[in-house]
């Protein structure tokens, strides 16, 4: 008979602190919410996924070859002709914030080739401009050596 009326309670119970717990949970820092965003663009590349990609660039995006939004998503879909299978690895990257801008340094790795074996590889050093725009964070510029 305990049994039953001890399950009731013990639900009741599991729901309230859940409640509890989510209630204090912390937001997400802009220096988490720009790593997932570079966590989206890595796993974009990798599953040729194109509107995941571009719905992290922000309209008025620039990069060092004066690619606008439109030409980085024609060099994107170029790459997915070429390359059947992409690999990005993403490291050491270091955010510096502003209010509503974040500069982000990256080692980035991409291979790429139309079978298993990967046909080239690269390194890059990476610069990258976030921009805060509605409480998202949108690369605005890009810069790679």
């Amino acid at each position: 008979m305990h049994k039953l009326v001890l399950l009731p309670a013990l639900i009741l119970y599991m729901i309230w602190g859940g409640l509890m717990l989510s209630g204090c949970a912390e937001q997400k820092s802009d220096e988490a919410m720009i790593q997932a965003q570079i966590e989206i663009l890595q796993n974009a590349i990798e599953t040729h996924d194109r509107g995941q990609f571009m719905d992290v660039i922000d309209t008025q995006y620039r990069d060092q070859l004066n690619n606008d939004r439109q030409s980085l998503q024609r060099m994107l879909m170029g790459f997915f002709f070429r390359y059947r299978d992409i690999s990005v690895y993403v490291s050491a990257t270091q955010i510096s914030m502003q209010q509503i801008r974040a500069d982000a340094q990256s080692q980035v790795v991409v291979t790429g080739g139309k079978h298993l074996i990967p046909e080239s590889a690269r390194h890059y050093q990476v610069h990258s401009c976030w921009k805060k725009v509605s409480d998202e964070w949108l690369l605005s510029c890009l810069e790679w050596q």
